[in-house]
């Protein structure tokens, strides 16, 4: 077994190094491919992580007006607090809302001097266990009877509800565009890559069509001439990989810290293990590209 498997890989690297323009090629579309398969599992893998943290930061905030009726306020709090959904309530004062801005603008302390009276109104802030109910909440606040009667704007009460669903919902649709278009250009690559890998084998058949012929004479069985051409496909497929994760980690190494270091605001880092998730992808989605490929080539061209 070991003599066979040491003949198969010369005689696959002998074929892959005679063939080498459409080895090549093979291999560049392969390497293209499987670099936006990486590229949009990683980006999916960030744009998730960032979206994760603006929906642990999503909450609601009720405006209320000045002189609004503390059992009006009590009530519409005390049934928030009732709500499994919700998982606190904070009522913000008038002056604590000042002091909070106060304290966000220290860097431009004269655009608080300028400030006569406190514009600022006072809040009800709700925190939910889980931000996805965020509509479902703001659907209830706004049927309570109470709610009308607090609200800052009390002629368009909805204008008084303050909540970061919005840009979620924008990031994931975001999100879906982007992995339609990948999806499609992925597909587009993959076919090309295996229509250059049944090129190559086909070559590669027709270069070696009387050592072929040789073989069957003497009886070597049907795998003992096709698995050379399939290894060959499975070399070009995994050398595509190999320069894709390359190129990924010099990108993860290089680049990601610098977008980092400009955007520390933003989660944007791959795990480990998502690197390591990536990595198994490409390598199994480049040999199962290159069985693929070989197959269809040996099948069409090659009878035994």
């Amino acid at each position: 077994m070991a003599i066979n498997v040491s003949y198969f890989m010369r005689e696959s690297f002998i074929s892959f190094r005679r063939n080498w323009v459409m080895s090549l090629g093979a291999v560049i579309t392969i390497y293209l491919s499987l670099l936006l398969v990486g590229a949009s599992v990683g980006s999916s893998v960030v744009v998730n992580n960032i979206v994760k943290s603006v929906e642990d930061k999503v909450s609601i905030r009720i405006f209320l007006k000045d002189g609004a009726a503390p059992a009006d306020v009590e009530a519409l709090q005390g049934a928030l607090l009732k709500d499994e959904r919700v998982k606190a309530v904070k009522y913000t004062s008038k002056e604590q809302a000042l002091e909070e801005f106060k304290q966000t603008m220290e860097d431009s302390p004269e655009i608080v001097d300028q400030l006569e009276v406190n514009p600022l109104p006072a809040s009800l802030d709700v925190d939910l266990n889980d931000p996805r109910d965020v509509n479902d909440v703001v659907t209830a606040i706004k049927a309570n009877t109470a709610f009308p009667n607090v609200a800052d704007k009390p002629e368009d009460p909805e204008k008084s509800l303050k909540y970061g669903q919005q840009i979620v919902n924008q990031l994931f649709a975001f999100t879906r565009i982007l992995r339609t278009i990948g999806v499609v250009f992925i597909a587009m690559l993959a076919v090309i890559s295996l229509i250059f890998i049944n090129n190559s084998i086909r070559l590669a058949i027709y270069a070696r069509r009387k050592e072929i012929g040789i073989m069957r004479l003497v009886g070597a069985s049907n795998w003992f001439i096709r698995t050379p051409f399939l290894m060959e496909g499975v070399i070009q497929s995994l050398i595509g990989a190999a320069l894709a994760l390359g190129t990924l980690g010099i990108v993860q190494f290089y680049l990601v810290p610098v977008i980092r270091e400009q955007l520390p605001f933003l989660p944007f880092s791959i795990s480990s293990t998502a690197s390591v998730q990536i990595s198994l992808i490409l390598v199994f989605s480049g040999i199962i590209i290159g069985v693929a490929g070989s197959g269809l080539a040996l099948r069409r061209y090659l009878k035994v």
